[in-house]
């Protein structure tokens, strides 16, 4: 088993119990780190519930990624060294999942590419003098950022953009050592899929074509994020790891199983 021993995780995006990012907590937890969240204020109650009696979280601060000033404020005030950076956060307004992606306006755009890609540059940056040299940075991605799937419109090309932004964070932190990396998940039912219509079809979809014919749940890719977190990834960076039963993989989609 992969160990995290001794190590210490920053997580940011837990929203609900079935939150991606919770997940993620939990193995981490499990393989021995000590784990700090940072959550937006109006899931505050969620969070308080998922928490409770959980002695491995160290700490859980509301925190605005939107915010230069809580950014800079959260780990300001975090009193211990990092070693590993989760980014679970994406954004785009309701209404850009229904209607098409011409009709979006310059603020919806923005926002949703602000929130969902710049903001990683934004905790990256006021991490490092706290980030352990050889420290692993990842975050959630989605097919959508290379293929134009069915009703994610803006969000896809928020999340082009982030992939692209960890690219560029890869080569610029690279020489401490410190790995920056995407996982593209395939769909999972969130608290975040529930904007998106059609949705259930797209899990059926995902569950008849893919190449192991099963949709991915949170701890798969909690799995792959704890092999980033480990030392066993330390030559990985710059990469979109897909997780996602193979979906990626298939140009024309078959018709049943083989």
């Amino acid at each position: 088993m992969m160990t995290l021993e001794g190590k210490t995780a920053v997580i940011f995006g837990v929203a609900s119990e079935s939150s991606i990012a919770w997940a993620i907590a939990q193995q981490f937890a499990e393989a021995g780190a000590t784990v700090f969240l940072g959550y937006q204020f109006k899931f505050r109650s969620r969070v308080m519930q998922l928490v409770k009696d959980k002695p491995w979280v160290a700490g859980w601060f509301p925190c605005d990624l939107s915010d230069n000033d809580e950014v800079k404020k959260f780990f300001g005030d975090l009193d211990t060294k990092v070693d590993t950076l989760v980014h679970a956060v994406a954004y785009a307004d309701p209404s850009t999942f229904r209607k098409p992606v011409v009709m979006a306006t310059a603020e919806e755009f923005s926002d949703a590419l602000s929130i969902s890609a710049f903001t990683l540059l934004r905790i990256i940056r006021f991490a490092m003098p706290k980030l352990t040299d050889g420290a692993s940075i990842m975050t959630l991605s989605y097919l959508g950022a290379v293929r134009c799937v069915p009703n994610y419109r803006v969000m896809g090309i928020a999340k082009a953009a982030l992939e692209a932004t960890v690219r560029e964070a890869a080569s610029a932190v690279g020489g401490r050592g410190i790995r920056v990396n995407a996982i593209s998940a395939g769909p999972i039912r969130t608290l975040a899929a529930s904007a998106i219509a059609g949705f259930d079809a797209i899990l059926a979809h995902v569950e008849q074509n893919a190449p192991l014919r099963t949709n991915v749940t949170q701890d798969d890719v909690a799995g792959s994020a704890l092999f980033l977190a480990s030392d066993a990834s330390r030559r990985v960076t710059g990469q979109t790891l897909y997780v996602d039963s193979g979906y990626s993989s298939i140009g024309v989609p078959l018709a049943g199983s083989l």
